[in-house]
């Protein structure tokens, strides 16, 4: 019993003569008979009676034909999922990043990227990025976003690009309406301050030690969206990624650029020892292109309020 007497099977069952399948199949009558008596001859009982130039199925035909109903729909599926593998339509992705970009700039990405691909599903993560170099590592996840380099054998680190750093200040304060603010324009000025589990606390507190700023650091926060809460409701000024304010309709606070250059870079991390899967490439070069997009945008955003 082979694959081809199951398909001539089918398609005499399914035509109801042995001209009608061999059309169907492109073959010639005689080879659909031959193909159907070796079929007979490997199952030890009759599948058909003539009944004029019709084949009527015996019930053992009828039985038969169900389980090669089931078995070629199962081979139908099997070529649909190469299909949509080869198309890059079909899988599962786990993505982790850093705390912001999850929150921000993930959903719409993964969600435009699924609008063609309904059966690509994701699995995302919000991960501070030592513990994401860790995941993709150890291929917790398939990739990841990360603020600093991977610093471990097991992943190579790609270089995306860098976004300087905004004050944001509550609308209304003295200094809202400057184009740039510098960090001895803040000298006394009520602080809120990203915790010292953030990478960038200790790159911002640099800048201000360097430029003899005091700060009255008033609430300290885990994540940069928090200090701009808190700014909104004017407890006091921030640096922060631009990230956190891009696009932040609700935020009641004034962006301005900020000088000396507080610098933050993104870096996608993946697993240099991991299985390759195209779809996982796929994804990365359409999430560094949205990213490198919004870099743009938000320094345009900057430059239209000049």
């Amino acid at each position: 019993m082979n694959v081809r007497q199951l398909e001539s099977f089918q398609a005499v069952m399914t035509a109801g003569s042995l001209t009608a399948a061999a059309g169907m199949l492109s073959v010639s009558q005689p080879a659909i008979s031959q193909l159907i008596a070796q079929l007979e001859r490997s199952c030890g009982f009759s599948l058909f009676t003539r009944a004029g130039t019709k084949m009527r199925p015996t019930r053992e035909a009828d039985v038969l034909f169900a389980e090669v109903q089931r078995m070629f729909i199962g081979v139908g599926r099997v070529a649909n999922i190469a299909k949509a593998l080869r198309d890059q339509t079909w899988g599962a992705l786990s993505v982790a990043s850093f705390p912001v970009l999850t929150r921000r700039v993930l959903p719409d990405v993964v969600t435009r990227f699924c609008a063609e691909r309904p059966d690509v599903k994701f699995s995302i993560e919000s991960m501070r990025s030592r513990s994401l170099v860790d995941a993709v590592a150890t291929q917790q996840v398939d990739l990841g976003f990360s603020v600093l380099p991977g610093d471990r054998p097991e992943v190579e680190s790609t270089y995306l690009c860098t976004m300087r750093g905004v004050c944001i200040l509550p609308t209304g304060h003295r200094l809202a309406n400057r184009r740039l603010i510098r960090a001895k324009d803040l000298d006394g000025e009520a602080f809120v301050a990203l915790g010292p589990q953030d990478h960038s606390r200790f790159l911002i507190d640099k800048i201000f030690e360097e430029a003899d700023v005091e700060r009255r650091i008033q609430i300290e926060v885990g994540q940069s969206e928090t200090a701009c809460a808190f700014v909104a409701n004017g407890v006091g000024v921030a640096v922060v990624d631009p990230i956190s304010v891009y696009n932040n309709a609700g935020g009641k606070f004034a962006v301005c650029a900020f000088e000396p250059k507080m610098e933050f870079d993104i870096w996608l991390i993946r697993s240099k020892t991991a299985r390759p899967f195209a779809l996982i490439e796929t994804f990365s070069t359409y999430a560094c292109a949205h990213i490198l997009k919004l870099k743009d945008e938000a320094i345009d955003m900057l430059h239209r309020r000049g």
